[in-house]
């Protein structure tokens, strides 16, 4: 009875360390991933608010963009697409297949009622890219980046922290274990001796 109690008691202990580790790990994992995915828009954000101001300051769209065409396909520098009030693409510094990029209408509409948006776009299968949209006097700026770095690093950091959780799981289990071997020899002693009297 006092080894089945003993064994329940360190079971217990160990799922409940098990949980706390594995909690941790999640919301380490969930932080660093927010962290590393939300400052993927520092560049599109600057871009789109630098063009904002040439655009403002009366430079006409395709001289307010940057002067390097960018293929989005392959390239992992940041670009700015400039539409008129119409929603029409007027400029844009970003190719994708010698052709334009086709930004989503649906977030262009969404800017009437608001300033700015900022999404995952996907233009096709395998490219994905932190995008921020604004709106300005005369019409709306997306400026947008590869999300192929940000998201190679997040991948490597769940690694790390799979391998850590791992790790923890391991140790705890061998300390339980360690521990739980000499107090059963201990509950076959005491057993012993209680038969013997």
């Amino acid at each position: 009875m006092f080894l089945l109690k003993t064994t329940k008691k360190i079971f217990a202990l160990w799922v409940i360390m098990m949980f706390l580790v594995t909690f941790t790990s999640l919301l380490v994992y969930l932080a660093a991933q927010q962290t590393i995915r939300l400052g993927a828009n520092d560049i599109p954000s600057q871009l789109a608010m630098e063009t904002s101001i040439h655009l403002q300051n009366g430079q006409n769209a395709k001289d307010a963009i940057p002067a390097e065409k960018v293929d989005i396909s392959k390239s992992l520098n940041g670009f700015v697409m400039v539409y008129d009030s119409s929603k029409n693409l007027v400029a844009t510094s970003g190719t994708l297949d010698s052709s334009n990029p086709v930004y989503p209408k649906g977030v262009l509409d969404y800017l009437d009622q608001k300033t700015e948006s900022r999404i995952t776009w996907q233009p096709e299968a395998g490219l994905r890219f932190a995008s921020v949209a604004i709106k300005y006097n005369n019409g709306y700026i997306v400026a947008a980046r590869s999300l192929n770095e940000p998201e190679r690093l997040i991948g490597k950091l769940g690694q790390l922290i799979f391998l850590a959780w791992l790790a923890c799981a391991v140790f705890l289990t061998a300390v339980l274990a360690v521990s739980y071997f000499p107090m059963r020899k201990h509950a076959v002693n005491l057993y012993g001796m209680q038969k013997k009297s």
